[in-house]
């Protein structure tokens, strides 16, 4: 394993992390907190939610299957993992801009996208 096999395996986890971190820890509040009374508007927030969740987790497995392929097939596993550190600046970005408040929790995405642009530097 290349260093940058290793980064990449890093972020991907992170990544993880930062997913399962989203479903233990905001998904509940943020639901709790706006619940509307209408039923219907109750069920379209929690599946909203889901549905952010469920991207969290796909990037973070998108990214584990760059980390992969990196070891496999270079030029293809650097490809995912570009599409990874798209995916990561966005969220890094997007958080605080959006909500400032809550700017700790684009840190994990941060330091992912960090260590995705060093590994494909050392690459």
């Amino acid at each position: 394993m290349n260093i940058a096999h290793g980064l990449f395996i890093a972020a991907a986890f992170l990544m993880l992390i930062d997913a399962i971190g989203y479903s233990l820890g905001a998904m509940r509040p943020i639901h709790q907190a706006l619940a509307p009374s209408d039923r219907y508007l109750n069920r379209r927030l929690l599946l909203n939610l889901m549905l952010a969740n469920a991207g969290l987790y796909f990037t973070s497995i998108f990214a584990l299957s760059g980390a992969y392929l990196d070891g496999v097939t270079p030029r293809a596993g650097r490809i995912v993992m570009t599409v990874s550190l798209a995916a990561c600046l966005y969220s890094a970005v997007t958080i605080p801009l959006l909500t400032p408040k809550d700017w700790r929790h684009a840190i994990l995405r941060g330091v992912a996208a960090g260590l995705i642009v060093i590994g494909l530097i050392a690459a």
